[in-house]
């Protein structure tokens, strides 16, 4: 957006917009036809970042179920009675959707009904495997969340526009991966289904380097 001329700095560009395809400017990859599809593929530069795919996952439900209202009327009112009326051992409950709740719902093998009913509010937690596939797609760099402090500029400068953005100062610790809070979500949570979350998402540990998260699984 910034190299487009739309703002002058990455601080002025409101979060609706960077997620808002309509209202951005710009368009969807799906959006052109299989050969504009393929140009791009082929000559563009093509990065992504992958973070540890069980705090993807923490960061994903506290962002989309819990804290952020600007995802209230979708993620809250729709999605979330959806998980918990298929997943909820004790629907008399009254609370809101829980940790529990979407970790049954993710490492289900049947989710993919629940899949297709949500569209493409899954991005948020569907593998990378599935969301970027990278073993179809030659991609220039993938960077970490962990190492975001020297991957960001790395990739900015390999994209030859380093000159022109640069990556907002990153608060300290922010990216350090958190083995006590990864603990705190997971805790009461049945080895079974924690160990059906990983079978799901053990492409993503294995793929990106990610250790399995054997204190959790044994």
């Amino acid at each position: 957006l910034i190299c487009l001329g739309a703002f002058s700095s990455i601080e002025e560009i409101p979060e609706n917009i960077v997620h808002d395809h309509e209202k951005n400017g710009l368009p969807r990859l799906s959006s052109f036809s299989d050969s504009e599809i393929k140009k791009r593929l082929n000559l563009y530069f093509k990065f992504f970042i992958v973070r540890d795919p069980f705090e993807r996952l923490i960061s994903a439900f506290k962002d989309k179920f819990v804290h952020n209202p600007r995802f209230e009327p979708w993620y809250r009112h729709e999605i979330a009675p959806g998980i918990i009326r298929k997943y909820r051992k004790n629907r008399t409950e009254t609370k809101g959707l829980q940790f529990e709740d979407f970790v049954r719902y993710l490492g289900d093998p049947n989710h993919r009904w629940l899949d297709v009913q949500f569209g493409d509010h899954i991005i948020h937690w569907v593998t990378y495997v599935e969301l970027c596939a990278p073993c179809e797609i030659t991609y220039s760099v993938i960077g970490h969340h962990e190492t975001l402090e020297g991957d960001a500029p790395f990739i900015l400068k390999a994209a030859g526009i380093d000159h022109l953005v640069s990556y907002p100062t990153i608060p300290p610790g922010i990216t350090v991966y958190n083995k006590t809070k990864v603990e705190r979500y997971f805790s009461g949570i049945s080895k079974r289904d924690i160990r059906r979350l990983y079978a799901r998402f053990e492409g993503d540990f294995k793929l990106f380097g990610y250790r399995e998260p054997d204190f959790l699984l044994n």
